[in-house]
């Protein structure tokens, strides 16, 4: 071979590339230069002398990776979708769950109704300083989730630090989405998600209470206010009472008996009545005795005033919103507060706490 034609052979690869168009030197590997081995292609063979043809750009899957370019371009493993209305890709992922917004106020997203219904008959809201409290200090157990002011959180730190601790979830949120969450304004600025608490029955307690020479239960009945009950609750677990008689224990653990009673609830036994008349005589045969609490004085029941009836220390008082003639035949004795003509009655909370007064009073002479 001549030297004209070695020549001609060593420019041919530049006169070749510099005539290939700008969109196929992006898919074409790179030219060897001149005077280099021939190496490795990368595709398993090696380079072929520079007088060959180059091999044809036979086309790639987009996945794949160019091993012979000095340039390499990464690519995501799958295509993510787009942001939308700022959200960041980086935002912590939270798990789904069964829970679901049973207290929202908007109520914005599909829920499924019996399970939000399941979730009001199992779990109740707690507001207010004290009342949580009393529910952290006696079953923190319970707790789900809780809702806290900036101002609170101070305060609560302890609560905190057990929800931290156990991976409950919390908020700090403002004084106006906790009046969304806790349904009233009056919520002290927190606000607890609680499992309520199961009733007992009239045989279970009647069997723990044997064990015991003192003990008062309040049989309340057709009280379904939750602000009186609340107050009751609250008079009850000052003056020690141990049980609650009701047909509805539900509403004892709403949250506005709750917040009412400030914390007294806590220390107080629900029990259920199915029929309260065949549960206090369940109480009577156990040797309790039945004080039926009139809200003033009836002309066709036999009744005596406070100051009149000795209690013994094993008591079931009858509390009546309205008069139930059966049960007040079945007490021991019923009694009632005199009042003036200005007044016949008093509320109901009020008329206990006197009640009460009454009965640690003789319980203390005995």
């Amino acid at each position: 071979m001549s030297d004209n034609e070695s020549s001609n052979n060593k420019a041919k690869p530049t006169i070749f590339y510099a005539q290939k168009s700008q969109e196929d030197k992006s898919k074409r590997p790179y030219a060897k230069r001149d005077g280099d081995k021939s190496k490795p292609s990368g595709r398993g063979g090696y380079g072929k002398p520079s007088g060959d043809k180059p091999r044809s750009n036979r086309p790639r899957n987009e996945n794949s990776r160019a091993s012979d370019s000095r340039i390499e371009t990464f690519k995501p493993r799958g295509q993510q979708s787009v942001s939308r209305d700022g959200d960041s890709p980086w935002k912590s992922r939270f798990q789904n769950t069964e829970q679901l917004p049973t207290f929202d106020a908007d109520n914005k997203a599909p829920v499924v109704h019996e399970q939000i219904k399941r979730q009001r008959k199992e779990e109740t809201l707690v507001y207010s300083e004290n009342s949580c409290k009393a529910v952290f200090e006696n079953r923190p157990e319970t707790i789900i989730k809780a809702f806290f002011v900036q101002e609170k959180t101070y305060e609560f730190k302890s609560l905190i630090a057990h929800l931290v601790e156990y991976r409950l979830g919390y908020d700090v949120i403002t004084d106006e989405q906790m009046t969304k969450i806790a349904q009233t304004p009056h919520h002290g600025g927190v606000c607890l998600i609680v499992k309520k608490r199961k009733a007992e029955l009239v045989g279970d307690y009647l069997s723990k209470s044997a064990q015991v020479e003192q003990d008062c239960v309040l049989a309340i009945d057709d009280i379904s206010n939750p602000h009186n009950l609340g107050g009751i609750a609250r008079t009850a677990a000052f003056f020690g009472v141990g049980a609650m008689l009701l047909r509805q224990p539900d509403i004892l653990e709403s949250g506005a008996a709750l917040r009412v009673s400030e914390g007294g609830a806590e220390s107080l036994t629900p029990v259920k009545a199915d029929d309260l008349l065949a549960s206090i005589d369940q109480f009577k045969q156990q040797g309790y005795q039945i004080v039926a609490l009139l809200p003033c004085k009836v002309s066709s029941l036999k009744a005596d005033t406070l100051t009149k009836v000795k209690m013994s220390r094993k008591t079931v008082f009858v509390i009546f919103q309205q008069i139930n003639p059966k049960l007040a035949t079945l007490a021991d004795h019923c009694v009632y507060l005199p009042g003036s003509e200005a007044m016949s009655a008093l509320n109901i909370s009020v008329l206990t706490g006197i009640l009460l007064a009454k009965w640690q009073e003789n319980i203390t002479n005995l």
